[in-house]
């Protein structure tokens, strides 16, 4: 018998049942931990506060943990300051759903998960094209544009209430995976989602103020030092990479989460194509690599894959191994390779 063509239909059947079957998991657990990913981003917290909130309108206990800290542009949101970091936990089952949000596998996320007790039911909600869905159950979609919208997509799909301030956390979670709607993940479904949580009470302006007009003064010297050692290369230059050393962030009194949106705004220069932000962790001296790209060049995650981390075609990231000069040199020549590659590929 031939087998039966999927057609969009189906596939959008498909999408709903996932999500209807996951607000089934959430609906039948009295007690929800949730985890968001190191480096928390504007979706991390997002997704995280929403379903936080959500928990607790539907007579949940519930808790939220993670290795870094919030960042300060996003306490705002509701339920930010119930977020406690934590290196390690321990999954013995019990009466616990362990929610993992926007984690595309157990690297990015809090320890010990790898050594759970086999009664752990772990759900993995996420929206990574790379996800190597870890979960007991897994609500994975990488099409979406950020895993608030596929929060979105369950708590409408199981008419959940939708309060103004799980509305604002969704919102959140969008714009800043989205670029305020201006990267390549932005569709027709992005601003249905938008229109849908503006008519719940979001406003706009309230969200960018707080998110992205809320810089400090630290953080604008940080990104002072930055900016002044971009390197560019190629012909014409359609790469550019900067760094930042402790001691940047020593002498300028800045945090990590202060260089969020740098990489972007490097992608902002003539011609570039291909950003990248080389960072060195204050504890282990461990380089983090940011991955940002355009149309028309290699994909972030491309490069982020052959340096052993991942994520989006247009935003990717990877751990690199001291010291900075290196981290330097190995970014540039990998970078270089790949879009040999690339070019010379038939596309």
């Amino acid at each position: 018998m031939t087998k039966p063509k999927v057609t969009e239909t189906d596939s959008e059947a498909n999408l709903r049942e996932m999500m209807l079957s996951t607000a089934r998991v959430l609906d039948e657990a009295p007690s929800w931990i949730i985890f968001s990913h190191r480096n928390l981003d504007g979706d991390a917290v997002g997704s995280a506060t929403a379903l936080f909130e959500a928990g607790l309108t539907r007579g949940k206990h519930v808790r939220w943990l993670g290795v870094d800290p919030v960042p300060p542009n996003y306490l705002f949101l509701l339920h930010a300051d119930e977020y406690v970091t934590q290196k390690k936990y321990k999954f013995n089952g019990e009466d616990d759903l362990y929610i993992f949000l926007d984690s595309a596998n157990e690297a990015r996320a809090i320890e010990g998960l790898k050594e759970r007790s086999p009664k752990a039911v772990v759900l993995n909600i996420d929206h990574h094209e790379d996800n190597t869905e870890f979960g007991t159950f897994n609500c994975v979609d990488g099409a979406a544009s950020s895993t608030s919208e596929i929060l979105w997509r369950i708590m409408t799909a199981a008419n959940w209430l939708i309060t103004q301030a799980i509305a604002e956390s969704l919102y959140t979670g969008l714009v800043t995976d989205t670029g305020w709607f201006s990267f390549s993940n932005t569709t027709s479904a992005t601003h249905l989602m938008a229109s849908d949580l503006l008519s719940r009470g979001v406003i706009p302006s309230k969200i960018d103020s707080c998110v992205r007009h809320n810089r400090s003064m630290e953080g604008m010297h940080l990104w002072g030092r930055g900016l002044s050692r971009v390197l560019r290369w190629g012909e014409p230059p359609r790469f550019a990479m900067t760094w930042l050393t402790k001691k940047d962030f020593a002498d300028t009194n800045a945090i990590p989460s202060d260089t969020e949106m740098l990489p972007n705004h490097i992608l902002l220069m003539q011609d570039v194509r291909f950003a990248v932000l080389l960072t060195e962790d204050e504890d282990t001296g461990q380089v983090k690599a940011s991955f940002r790209s355009k149309e028309g060049t290699v994909s972030a995650a491309s490069v982020a894959r052959r340096l052993g981390g991942g994520g989006h075609p247009k935003a990717a990231g990877a751990q690199l191994a001291p010291p900075m000069a290196d981290a330097v040199l190995v970014v540039k020549e990998t970078v270089e390779k790949i879009y040999a590659e690339w070019a010379t590929a038939d596309r």
